[in-house]
């Protein structure tokens, strides 16, 4: 269930007004490092937590957090609760995603923003990438390029669904059981290999793989992903999508080896519309396909002594 309609609106105009400070890189500068300040130490789960504790509408703490800001120091302030709104576990939290994606310009909008909060969010994102390690800010870039190509609503809702039917490799299952209904060879021993492979690879990269990575990532990337434009949330790296659709392309390959290049695009088409709808950077989806490859090269002999 989402929050408020009206959340994300507000949030997006605490963050415009905020943006319009920000008039120069040397602002811009010295906003990044106040978020850092503030930032600093904190965790997500620690973060989000706090956050979902307060009674406090989630727009309604983010501009009270402005007004309760030193000089200088509003918009920091402002980013930081607004980045930690966004990974709470609560209802508001999409809207709060959706309201600072609009303002931060990494998400289509029907009324712009003022010149000057797109000058700011421009400035910002430019420090931001120059305060990152040379494969963050490299990550960040390609990132960049790919999810602001031209989001028309078909193409969007196509890369959507992809992202619903490829959920657990359900769609390369689905694939191969209708194959075999109409005849394909070998796809009864395909599917036996396939469905534990994957099922077994996608758990292993959401829950243990994941949960490591969660664990390790600070605070402060929630809030550099808000700016970027990823959807919030270290639970991304790697990729799970991607993890069990090279899987899968690796297993069907091993049964169908004429067809490797078109499993392998398939895989590679999942991988893309990851990044192209804002969910993962582009080191999420390398590491998710690498990850899919070995854990389908380390469980298939597994599985082929279990299942005979």
């Amino acid at each position: 269930m989402n929050g408020p309609p009206d959340e994300a609106q507000r949030v997006r105009r605490v963050l415009e007004e905020e943006l319009v400070r920000i008039d120069s890189p040397a602002a811009a500068e010295a906003v990044v490092r106040r978020v850092e300040r503030l930032a600093a130490g904190a965790t997500e789960a620690a973060e989000g937590e706090a956050a979902a504790r307060s009674s406090r509408p989630a727009a309604a703490a983010i501009e009270e957090a402005a007004r309760a800001a030193p000089p200088r120091e509003e918009a920091a302030a402002a980013l930081v609760t607004t980045a930690a709104q966004a990974v709470a576990p609560t209802p508001e939290a999409s809207e709060v995603v959706r309201g600072a994606q609009k303002a931060l310009g990494t998400r289509p909008v029907q009324r712009p923003p003022a010149p000057e909060a797109r000058r700011g969010r421009d400035l910002l994102r430019a420090a931001v990438l120059r305060r990152m390690g040379p494969l963050q800010a490299l990550d960040a870039r390609l990132f960049l390029a790919v999810n602001c190509l031209p989001h028309p609503r078909t193409l969007d809702a196509a890369a959507e669904l992809v992202t619903v039917v490829t959920t657990g490799g359900g769609a390369w299952m689905l694939g191969v059981a209708l194959a075999g209904l109409r005849g394909a060879p070998r796809s009864r021993r395909a599917l036996v290999d396939l469905a534990p492979t994957v099922l077994a690879t996608t758990w292993i990269v959401e829950y243990p793989v994941k949960a490591a990575f969660r664990r390790k990532r600070p605070f402060i990337h929630i809030v550099r992903a808000l700016v970027v434009g990823k959807r919030p949330g270290s639970w991304s790296f790697p990729s799970g999508h991607t993890a069990a659709a090279f899987a899968s392309a690796w297993v069907l390959s091993r049964h169908w080896p004429r067809r490797a290049p078109h499993f392998f695009a398939l895989a590679g088409a999942v991988g893309f519309s990851r990044i192209y709808v804002g969910a993962h950077y582009p080191g999420d989806v390398s590491s998710g396909a690498l990850a899919g490859l070995a854990l389908s090269l380390v469980l298939q002999p597994v599985v082929r002594r279990l299942v005979r």
